[in-house]
């Protein structure tokens, strides 16, 4: 990831809600890193300077912030999951 300058897109209470959006950016070809991963495991205290940061770099904060504003069909998502999961 270009690190002359990141953009904060989003933060959270725990690690494995921001893995998602991690892979999500990920999979939409959007750069991504998590700051302050593990300190919500190490130091469970519910504090904003706590949370995990899901930043990009500001070139692609557009493209992150379109990616996760999307919505999906939830249950397209059932079908689906059903289908793969039996």
């Amino acid at each position: 990831m270009d690190k002359s300058k990141v953009v904060i897109i989003k933060s959270f209470p725990t690690a494995g809600e921001a893995l998602i959006y991690k892979s999500l950016l990920e999979s939409g070809g959007v750069e991504c890193e998590l700051i302050n991963e593990t300190v919500p495991d190490v130091l469970p205290l519910q504090n904003e300077l706590m949370n995990v940061k899901l930043a990009v770099a500001e070139k692609d904060a557009e493209k992150a912030r379109e990616i996760l504003s999307a919505k999906f069909d939830q249950q397209e998502f059932d079908d689906l999951n059903a289908l793969v999961c039996g």
